[in-house]
């Protein structure tokens, strides 16, 4: 096999992980499983704020990675059930700041404990040596990831 082949493979099993990991079927199995049925938006949403706390909405969607009309759409309905509360922001009154409820708090940690023991059931065989090696070499690709393709790269960029 040639390296290109073996970039490829790579390619289709990075592809691959992300789409079972993060796909329908992952989603439905960590809801059914941890009893939280919310949307992986609304999940994503709840995670932000747990670990940040309270923010803005446009701070929050840059933070979730989501358009702000997503973000706006979620949060009407994670207020209506209880999940975050929407206050005035001080500095701004035209702007608002959400933040997780004790409800949203205890959610998203239930959601987080049903991903953490299905993580660790799919590891369950691998020993601490494999997954140390496993770390080291993930971090590794997400350091080669974050990076822009060289033709990508703004001048600016270049000499940095």
């Amino acid at each position: 096999m040639t390296r290109r082949d073996d970039l490829r493979r790579i390619e289709r099993s990075i592809t691959r992980i992300a789409r079972i990991s993060l796909g329908r079927t992952a989603a439905r199995n960590r809801a059914e499983l941890s009893g939280v049925d919310l949307s992986r938006p609304a999940v994503s949403i709840l995670a932000t704020l747990h670990l940040s706390g309270a923010m803005r909405l446009s701070t929050l969607s840059t933070l979730t990675h989501l358009e702000a009309p997503l973000v706006s759409r979620e949060i009407r309905q994670l207020e209506t059930e209880g999940y975050v509360s929407r206050v005035a922001d001080p500095d701004d009154g035209r702007a608002a700041i959400v933040e997780a409820t004790e409800l949203g708090h205890e959610t998203f940690l239930r959601y987080r404990t049903t991903t953490d023991a299905i993580v660790a059931e799919t590891f369950a065989d691998w020993n601490d040596e494999d997954l140390l090696g496993l770390v080291a070499d993930l971090e590794r690709l997400e350091a080669s990831f974050t990076r822009a393709p060289k033709g990508l790269q703004r001048k600016s960029d270049a000499g940095s």
